[in-house]
């Protein structure tokens, strides 16, 4: 695996999957560590690291830079002495050096994240794969699957030294709590309470040596644990003439309910009996480097550049950070919270995690629309005449924006995150933008899992949506009316912190090929199902969505972004008019039916992309997903990028596939550069991470590994 070329300073979360569980380190003089459910990095410093000589010697640790740059807070020895403290007591800042960043190298995998200094190496190990249907699957698979812990190393060659060195893993949690885990002979560790807990084992060795002070270098010179100090740790003695290896298992345990408005505890504590048995299970796994190599191996041989490579990489680790499989009334529940915000199943999120789900776990996408159906599904009515009119049409079925947060899931009908009666943008309801997302992923998920039964037996929703889609597309096919929900506000897409050009459902250009998608998602499922009445009646909204849009195009090529002269949307240019075009992709479905339709908006966005003005491309070479926003998303440029490359083509432009090498290598500076400390990011301005941190949804990038509609990417 190369060396990463970029700025090693960032962080990665490193996750099981379902677990809600992250180690998080990597960006220096920050803290991380060990959280569940936080939704950021933890705050606890990190000493990874080697003194020369035995574990007494009067030596500095050096450490890789993972901790504050200020001594750890919370208590220390000089609280408890008062006036009889001595130097030592009065100053328990750690001596502890940092390695300069031109003295490590970072190797960063799709499943492995190692840094080399000139004395030891340490690799975190996150292998993913297939979650198997609880409702099918062996206990022995869940258990290893479902295992809440990742695995690290911590390498010490020193086969040409003269002298002892010793490595070291402490962690000051800055928070009280910490005690031993006990491991036998040959193993020892520390955790924090009952969550969270470290175990380690040296292959061949004795167990490593526990220690607790309050600072690594006091804690590691001194003998015992002391269960009044803050920062506990495990001590390795490598002789000279000898390699050693220290294996880490990071795990944690949340027993119980953990969730109100349902009761739902994780899956996982199912099969685990606690977090003794989490962290002893995966030492006993054994090494993690085969199949973790195995898994970085495929990434490199996709033949995308280094810079994707690294973006999907990054992504996958957010995604998996963020994932959470519950138990709610006996039934497996799949959840995936949105980053920062911790909201749960955001709607207009999981149709973007759906493509990477159907691939590894089809079977949590029919989760969550069975979900989304007998809890958070409601009828609304329809406004005429935009947000100000009184009287109201009828409406139909569509389906909240999320389930819930930080772990409440909210009342039936009802989302954590709408409002009514807002003058602005954000909080709004997304009422047709998510009755559009639970379609196609219900059309994706039949077509891509053959999954005629779901179909069948969904057919009586799968009629309400086709109705209710009518409803609101009206004469013209797409969106001219606000949900009843909005009150005196008006209705908004997932773009919700951007101006008219995309925030706006109403007379919308993403949201006219959104609709076109999804009427003809429902047309491919009714004729499967041998309903050629409904497949009709979807096909006849689809083609009225498509003399709608084409009625549109303006000079150039360039269609508005809205619809309405009078706005201010109509005079911006959005490269997300294409993002409809990907679900048929998906399908394999024959896009040369529609090829006025794709013609228009492969000139559009060509239009764009080599627009003399640049006005979609910020001055690094990123992509401006709206002419009149400074705000981007990661993932919604991913899949423009990949509808661009894979049904546009116009990557066979030199100048547009120059064009995008520029974008990737911009891209992938967003996240080291501007996400540094929450690692992988979504929401961007100027290449500055302010919003939608910590995110799972640019796991989007990883649809660049595939070439003809399916996954080729599959771990």
């Amino acid at each position: 695996m190369p060396a990463f070329g970029g700025n090693i300073s960032f962080n990665a979360q490193h996750s099981p999957m379902g677990a809600f569980f992250s180690f998080t380190c990597g960006h220096f003089a920050t803290r991380g560590g060990m959280a569940a459910e936080l939704g950021k990095p933890a705050n606890q410093d990190l000493f990874i690291g080697i003194k020369e000589g035995g574990r007494r010697a009067h030596a500095p640790l050096k450490c890789l830079p993972f901790f504050g740059s200020a001594a750890p807070g919370g208590v220390d020895a000089a609280d408890f002495v008062g006036e009889q403290a001595g130097p030592a007591e009065q100053n328990a800042q750690p001596r502890v050096l940092a390695y300069k960043r031109e003295d490590i190298q970072r190797r960063y995998g799709w499943a492995t994240d190692r840094w080399e200094t000139a004395d030891f190496a340490f690799s975190i190990y996150t292998p993913f794969g297939e979650i198997a249907d609880p409702e099918a699957a062996t206990a022995a698979e869940l258990r290893r699957q479902l295992l809440p812990a990742v695995l690290a190393e911590l390498e010490v060659d020193n086969r040409s030294g003269r002298d002892t060195r010793t490595a070291i893993f402490a962690v000051n949690f800055n928070e009280p709590g910490w005690r031993p885990i006990a491991g036998g002979a040959s193993r020892g560790g520390f955790g924090l309470r009952r969550q969270y807990g470290i175990l380690g084992e040296a292959a061949g060795a004795a167990a490593p040596t526990l220690f607790c002070r309050w600072s690594p270098e006091q804690g590691v010179m001194e003998p015992g644990a002391h269960l009044l100090g803050s920062c506990p740790g495990l001590a390795m003695e490598v002789p000279p003439g000898e390699r050693r290896m220290l294996r880490l298992a990071l795990g944690c345990y949340l027993e119980g309910i953990v969730t109100t408005g349902l009761e739902g505890r994780y899956l996982y504590t199912k099969y685990f009996g606690g977090l003794e048995d989490v962290l002893h299970t995966a030492l006993d796994f054994g090494d993690p480097a085969v199949a973790c190599a195995a898994i970085d191996a495929r990434l490199r041989r996709s033949g995308l550049s280094e810079d994707q490579q690294f973006l999907i990489a990054h992504a996958t680790r957010g995604y998996y950070g963020s994932t959470q499989l519950l138990e709610v009334g006996g039934e497996p529940f799949w959840v995936v919270n949105e980053g920062e915000y911790c909201m749960m199943n955001t709607l207009d999120l999981s149709v973007d995690h759906m493509f990477w789900e159907l691939e590894h776990n089809p079977w949590v996408v029919k989760n969550l629309l069975g979900n989304f159906v007998r809890r958070y599904r409601f009828m609304d009515r329809l406004k005429p005449g935009g947000a100000a009119a009184a009287e109201s049409l009828p409406g139909g079925i569509s389906f909240t924006h999320d389930m819930g947060v930080h772990n409440n899931f909210s009342p039936p009908g009802e989302s954590s995150y709408e409002l009514a009666d807002l003058p602005g943008v954000c909080f709004s309801h997304m009422t047709a933008e998510q009755l559009c997302n639970w379609v196609l992923m219900g059309a994706t998920y039949v077509s891509l899992t053959e999954d005629a039964g779901w179909a069948s037996q969904n057919g009586v929703i799968l009629e309400a949506c086709l109705e209710s889609l009518q409803r609101r597309g009206g004469n013209s096919g797409i969106p001219e009316y606000d949900s009843s929900r909005c009150g005196t506000g008006a209705e908004i897409t997932t773009y919700d912190s951007l101006d008219h050009s995309l925030a706006q459902t109403r007379n919308s250009l993403y949201m006219a090929v959104k609709f076109w998608a999804a009427c003809l998602g429902l047309a491919i499922v009714f004729e499967r199902l041998g309903d050629a009445g409904a497949a009709e009646r979807a096909r006849e909204q689809m083609r009225r969505v498509e003399r709608t849009v084409l009625a549109q195009v303006g000079e150039e090529g360039v269609i508005p972004a809205v619809f309405e002269k009078q706005s201010s949307g109509y005079h911006s240019r959005i490269l997300p008019a294409a993002e409809g075009l990907l679900y048929p992709w998906a399908w394999g479905h024959d896009l040369s039916r529609h090829g006025e339709l794709v013609e228009a908006l492969r000139r559009h966005a060509s239009a764009l992309l080599k627009d003399p003005a640049k006005r979609n491309l910020f001055p690094d070479g990123g992509i401006r997903l709206s002419s009149t926003s400074n705000n981007s998303w990661q993932s919604k440029i991913a899949i423009f990028m990949h509808v661009a490359r894979q049904v546009l083509h116009l990557d066979q432009d030199p100048d547009i596939a120059a064009l995008f090498r520029q974008a990737d290598i911009a891209h992938a500076a967003w996240q080291t550069d501007g996400s540094g400390y929450w690692a992988c990011s979504d929401q961007f301005i100027n290449g500055k991470a302010i919003g939608s941190r910590y995110y799972p949804r640019v796991i989007t990038t990883a649809l660049w590994m595939r070439g003809n509609g399916r996954d080729d990417a599959k771990a």
